[in-house]
């Protein structure tokens, strides 16, 4: 189940919650310390962990060898 991140805007606390993509779309999200509805939805980084890269082939940016690498 995915975590979304929140700051209301009239307490600035910054605060999580849990819930399915059909829950965050038919839910009005509201601050848990001062019940606002004054929220925004937080946008950071998003990491992935799975499938391993190759031996000798690095994650993002220039492999060093070849014609087409970095081209």
């Amino acid at each position: 189940m995915p975590t979304y991140e929140y700051q209301c805007r009239k307490c600035r606390l910054t605060f999580e919650k849990r819930m399915t993509v059909e829950e965050k779309k038919n839910t009005k999200v509201v601050c848990p310390h001062c019940d606002s509805d004054q929220v925004r939805q937080q946008f950071f980084g998003v990491s992935f962990s799975g499938k391993k890269n190759p031996p000798g082939n690095p994650s993002g940016g220039c492999c060093g060898s070849g014609p087409s690498c970095c081209g």
